[in-house]
């Protein structure tokens, strides 16, 4: 050990001696440099991702009856979500609804007893081809403002055919899972969801201030098989059905800009 002490010191001394300087050196000037980055923005619309596999990006398939076809996108069943290049697309900006679900209870025998039905599971195409999700809603928050946000819905009327109307019909949302491939300390909260025909506004998903940034689903069910039971549509056994008839209503989701 003092032979390598040693051998340091006196290189140190060699090196002094040679140069015949000073062994501190001086300051011959200083000067300060900027570095800066400026975000803006982000009017892109934000494409679905799997509400199971949120680290896969999907396309839309619509109604899982009658996928779409790439080069005949339009589908009369699912016209909520409007189309550009042949892609489902949500809200623009940086705050956005980037894709909501079309809620398919498909057909039914009449029935004089109370039934619950159960919406089919959603289409979307993956790197694998079509694949079945549960139904979801999407929303981006890439404000950076971190206020939070706040998703709601309301049911526009009653489930109608023609002058026909399913009396004492109720639509509800249930096992809501939210997802994303941000930290989940951010996550959101989502709430089952009762339906009023009226037109009662219900909150969906709630971020408070610093979470629900990036993007995150709000699928109901968290995996497929609880997907297929979790949309329901409870029919009275008294309300009269007519028969080969398609009962529609439709769904308004508003995104709030904060939670309150």
């Amino acid at each position: 050990m003092k032979l390598k002490k040693l051998a340091l010191a006196g290189a140190v001394s060699l090196s002094t001696l040679a140069g015949g300087t000073s062994a501190f050196a001086e300051e011959a000037g200083k000067m300060n440099s900027l570095t800066d980055v400026t975000f803006t923005e982000n009017d892109e619309v934000t494409k679905p991702i799997n509400p199971i596999d949120s680290e896969e990006e999907v396309t839309t398939t619509g109604n899982p009856d009658d996928p779409k076809d790439p080069n005949n996108p339009k589908n009369p069943d699912d016209p909520e979500n409007p189309e550009d290049n042949n892609h489902e697309i949500g809200t623009q900006g940086p705050l956005s609804i980037d894709y909501v679900s079309n809620f398919h209870f498909g057909k039914h025998n009449i029935s004089g007893s109370d039934q619950v039905y159960y919406a089919k599971l959603d289409t979307v195409k993956g790197k694998d081809g079509n694949k079945e999700v549960p139904n979801f809603v999407q929303v981006t928050d890439n404000r950076g403002t971190n206020k939070g946000w706040k998703l709601t819905v309301k049911q526009n009327g009653q489930f109608k055919a023609a002058d026909a109307e399913l009396t004492g019909a109720e639509l509800k949302l249930g096992n809501p899972f939210v997802n994303s491939a941000t930290d989940k300390k951010f996550a959101p909260t989502a709430k089952e969801v009762t339906l009023n025909p009226d037109g009662s506004t219900q909150e969906v998903t709630i971020a408070e201030a610093s979470k629900g940034m990036g993007t995150w689903t709000t699928a109901y069910g968290k995996d497929n098989v609880e997907g297929t039971k979790s949309v329901s549509l409870s029919v009275p056994g008294t309300t009269a059905k007519v028969k080969d008839t398609k009962y529609k209503t439709s769904l308004t989701w508003t995104l709030e800009d904060t939670p309150q």
